[in-house]
Order: C-alpha cells, then structure tokens, then sequence
C-alpha cells in the first residue's frame, strides 16, 4: 500500500537535518507476519487492541537501532515460533546528516525513496531521497546479525554494518516504565550526553578511586592478620621474595565508572527513586536539552502521569507543534492522551487472523492460518480531527456504534444498563463503544472509523430521506447500518412501539424533563386540541400514538433529546418490558443489541488468481 507522505526533516533552530525513520518493514517477529508502515516525523501514536503488536513495533525500532550490539533471542521471538523463516527487521532512514551521506563510507548501500508514494528504489536518482535502510536478521541459530542493506550489495554479497559513533547518534530513546540508569553519568545516559567535555569528570572519579584505596590503607583492615601471615610464610617457604603483605584495595576493584555518578536531591537522596511518571517527564526534558538523538520510544505514554502531567509530557515530545526536530513513537490506552493529539499523529494497528479454504477439488487439502497486519493513519482531515476530540473514547474500542446523536447514545447507555442489572455482559465487555455522530456529520464519522479498521455499525432513525448513494457506500466500506422503519424518527417509533401500559411512564419522564406545560402545550398544538396530556395520562387512545411522537420530536421542545432522559426510557421503561415492545422500535433495535454480543468472525481471503 503506497500513500502520500508529507515530511519537513530541517531542524528550524539551526537549519541542521535530523535523522528521521521513512520506513519500517517487519517480517516474522513476534505477533507480527509481514507489516510496512511509513511513519511521520513528529509524534506517531499507535492504538490498538491489546498484544496486537504496537509494543513489537517499539520494540522493533529499538532493536534495529539501539547503540547495543546483542541480544537473546528466543524461539518465542519468531512469528508463531516457527524458527523456518528469518526475522527481518528494516528501518530506513532519511534526512540523512552529512557523515551518513559519505560516499567512501556508505555509497554501495544508498537507495531512493520517493516521498510522494513510499516506493523505494535500490538506486538514488535526483528526485529520490537518499536514505540508508538498516537491516537485522535473525535465523534459527538465534544469533542477530545488524548490516545495512541494498538490493545491489546484497545480490553480490557484499556486507557492511554502521559506524558505532553513527549507530550512537540514530539510536532511540526509550522512555520506559524504568528509566533510572538515565539517572547516572553511564555510557547509555541521556546525562552522559549533555556534557561535550566529560574529561573533568573522568579526572574526578580517577582522583575519588586514589582517595579511596588511601583512606583504606590509611585505617586498615581488621580481622586479616591470620591471612597476612599465613600468606608471607607461604610465599618465603616457596621462593618468592616480599618483605612484607599488606591488605589494600584491589586497583581495579575501586576503578569507578561514569555511572558511579547519579543525581540526587536536597536530601542526598538519589533522583533513580522518582516515580515511572516524574522520571519519565524528567528524562523528556534532558533528552530535549540534549538534542542528540532525535528518536523517542515511549510505550504506554500515560503510565505513571496523571492528567495534568500527562498534557505536560506531550508537550514536551511536540504534541503540540508536531516538532519536525524529534520522532516520536509511543503508544496509548488512555483517551486524555488522545485527545492532546492531532488526527494526523494517530495510527491504528491492526492484527487479523484469517483461514484460507482448501482448494476446491484437491485432495487432501488443509485450511491455512494467515495473520495480516498493517496500521491505518486517521488522517489531516478536518472531520477526522473533530472526530478525535470529540469520540476520542471510541477510538480505544474495536467495535464502535456511530450514533446519530445524544437521543441514540442515551438509548443505548440506558439499555446497557438495564442489560447488566440482569446479569449480562456490557456493552464494553464486547468490546463495544458509541461514538456521538453529531447529527449530518454521522456518515462520515462512521466512514473514519471503518476505514481505520473498526468493525462499525451506525444508528439512526428515518425520519430524514438521504441519498440512496450514501447507503450504498457505507456498505462498500462494511458498515452496518440499524435504522426505524422509513418516516419515523426516534420518538416516533419508541411511541408506536410500547405497549399502551408504557405510555404513562414515558410521558412522566418526558414530564419531569421539559415541565408539564410544555408537553401539554406540544400535544395540543399537533392534535388541534384534540387531545391534553391530561386525556393521553388518564384515556390513552392507539390514535394518541402518532400525536405523541410528532410532538415529542418537536425542535421547540423535544422531550427525549438528550442523553439523560433517553437513558431513563430505556433503563426504566422499554428495558423492563422490551418483549412486549412492537417492532418498529424492537426489530431495528434488537438487531443492533445482537450486533454488540457477536464476536468479529474471520473472513476467509481471496485466493490467489482470484480463485475464491
């Protein structure tokens, strides 16, 4: 799949380019079969279900990139723990610095990159981008091997692996649930990086290892004499001439490294204590300052932080201006995090499973298993970003229920909630969320969501005719469509629907939310005074029906719009007695409740040739 990618890799402080990831192709790691994705620069943010394999896409990065040149691999790191095909990990890079972009060093290994398509050449061309693309490889030996790679180089087998102090400058940061070795001047601390010069520390921590074996010397050691002695007379019986054994600090033993550096606060107590969230915001902070690295790995970005901490720390990665200076992966679970977001930093990752049947006529033929993977973007769209602000819960559900407006949200929140008083399984328990379709807006809110690959259904009423076009075209995206019987609107097939019994108590509610003068003034003006509230209270007619529901529809008044009073009709009023509810109201409804129970079955895929 090729898209348009928009990019800005100039560093708008200095001018100076900054490494960026073009683009990433996994094969046979982990939960992940085959997958290609071309990330943004700035914040890209993965969702998706849980262990459908946004953590191995991090994890991916960091292993393909990071400064450490080893790593136990297991079985259980191949697809399935088939160890018969290789692990491949490529990140391509692009916006390449000026030593990366040496001839000498890595001219056999450049490739084209189109930006406008995401089509690699394994040549450069003048209208291409020149990028490196970094391979790992790992087979049954279980032994990692990281090169670059190119068509060219590799059909004559010719090989080549990254500088170390370049690997240095690409490798990513990852804010994880621990990050305390940040905390210490070690060789993989963002503290080691701030600092151009850290020949005066070194001379320090030499001067503290000499100050140390002295003061031990100094004092003494208890307790060793019998060793001292045994170890002189031993050594005189044997030839070796000492005049004399003394017990000091070993030279290496006391050899202190960067790491024996760490932070600490007012009361000497080390900043490695912090909580995940405060250490994770602090380290943001110094990688910022640091401005080496211009990747960020962050899993679970919400971990730790609350609210107000969380927003902090999105803006520091650049949620906010979509920083071209920084790459940033993370993930999320938290729709407060969504929100901070902009609709093009938002990627949804997908993971099916399917069978494919056996081919018709051959013998002996057996279904077979195929995982697919991909990552669909949300897009710049102006809709896409309304939808993310305001539905930002849905997007963290893998069914999601389009809903026409607050009336439908309400119906289905007070049905849930009836449903749960009798035992069953919520609607989130399904997997099931409503997302507020905002009147005319509901078509293409559902249309969002479907393309980003969530199973989707939308809910409406009828009393508005629309294109027969717009139908068609939620069907070709599979959306499921629940909807009243053509005219009624939503009021008027619950009032066609209930049994005469009900009508009372859905006229108290309506009552208790609009005031009794205005439904009675509603019901006289669209009977021609033929009916009251009073007579429809106490004389309920089957002609009544028609009235209540045009009247409890009205924009002056409407009695039910809104997510409160429909939640009380349904949990109090239909809920209770919804095997007696006729099916105007019963039928559509009752499809959309049995919609939310049924799992997402897999699909058989195409055959090859088009054979089905």
């Amino acid at each position: 799949m090729l898209r348009r990618y928009k990019y800005d890799d100039t560093d708008k402080k200095g001018g100076a380019k900054m490494t960026v990831i073009r683009e990433i192709e996994i094969r046979h790691f982990r939960v992940i079969s085959h997958l290609k994705w071309w990330p943004n620069s700035g914040i890209n943010c993965l969702i998706g279900p849980g262990d459908g394999g946004k953590s191995t896409i991090l994890d991916a990065i960091e292993l393909n990139l990071g400064a450490r040149q080893s790593y136990s691999f297991t079985d259980a790191d191949f697809h399935r723990c088939d160890t018969s095909s290789s692990i491949i990990i490529d990140v391509t890079l692009g916006s390449l610095d000026d030593e990366l972009l040496n001839l000498e060093v890595y001219g056999h290994f450049f490739r084209g990159w189109n930006p406008r398509t995401g089509e690699m050449q394994s040549e450069t061309a003048a209208h291409l981008e020149t990028v490196l693309t970094l391979r790992l490889l790992v087979s049954a030996d279980l032994e990692p091997f990281w090169s670059l790679y190119s068509d060219g180089p590799a059909a004559e087998g010719r090989e080549r692996n990254i500088l170390f102090k370049h690997r240095q400058n690409v490798a990513p940061v990852r804010l994880g649930a621990t990050a305390a070795h940040h905390m210490a001047l070690g060789p993989r601390s963002v503290l080691g990086k701030l600092s151009s010069d850290m020949s005066q520390a070194s001379a320090a921590l030499a001067a503290a290892s000499r100050q140390a074996r002295q003061a031990f010397a100094d004092q003494g050691c208890e307790g060793v004499e019998d060793i001292l002695s045994a170890s002189r007379t031993i050594a005189h019986n044997m030839g070796i001439r000492v005049d004399d054994i003394k017990a000091l600090l070993d030279v290496r033993g006391v050899t202190f490294t960067g790491g024996a550096i760490a932070l600490h606060d007012n009361d000497h107590v080390p900043m490695r204590s912090l909580g995940s969230g405060s250490m994770r915001l602090l380290v943001a902070g110094l990688q910022k300052s640091v401005g080496n690295s211009t990747i960020f790995i962050v899993d679970e970005v919400e971990f730790g932080l609350e609210p107000y901490r969380i927003v902090r720390l999105l803006d520091s990665l650049g949620a906010k201006t979509n920083d071209s200076t920084q790459q940033v992966f993370l993930t999320t679970h938290s729709p407060i995090v969504l929100k901070e977001l902009s609709s093009v930093q938002l990627h949804a990752m997908r993971t099916t499973k399917a069978v494919i049947p056996p081919m018709p006529g051959v013998e002996g033929g057996v279904p077979i298993r195929v995982t697919q993977n991909w990552i669909r973007p949300l897009g710049d769209r102006e809709e896409a970003q309304k939808t993310l602000r305001a539905c930002s819960e849905a997007f963290l559900a893998p069914n999601v229920i389009v809903c026409e407006g607050k009336t439908e949200i309400g119906l289905l929140r007070g049905f849930d909630l009836h449903a749960q008083a009798q035992g069953q399984h919520s609607m989130l328990a399904h997997g099931c969320h409503w997302a507020d379709g905002n009147g005319s807006t509901m078509f293409e809110r559902a249309k969002i969501f479907a393309d980003m690959g969530y199973r989707t259904a939308l809910f409406m009423d009828s009393d508005v005719v629309y294109d027969p076009q717009i139908y068609a075209e939620l069907a070709q995206r599979n959306i499921t469509v629940f909807r009243w019987p053509d005219p009624l609107s939503t009021e008027e097939a619950l009032f066609a629907s209930v049994p005469p019994t009900h009508i009372e108590l859905l006229l108290n509610i309506a009552v208790q939310w609009k005031s009794q003068d205005s439904v009675d003034t509603l019901i006289k003006r669209f009977s021609n005074n033929t009916y009251s509230l009073g007579a429809c209270l106490l004389h309920f007619e089957e002609a009544m029906r028609p009235v209540l529901g045009t009247a409890a529809k009205d924009k002056s008044g409407s009695w039910f719009k809104d997510i409160e009073p429909a939640e009380r009709l349904m949990r109090e009023v239909v809920g209770p007695g919804f095997g007696q509810v006729a099916a105007p109201f019963a039928a559509p409804f009752g499809a959309l409740w049995d919609w939310i129970q049924q799992s997402p079955t897999a699909r058989p895929l195409p055959r090859p040739g088009g054979i089905q």
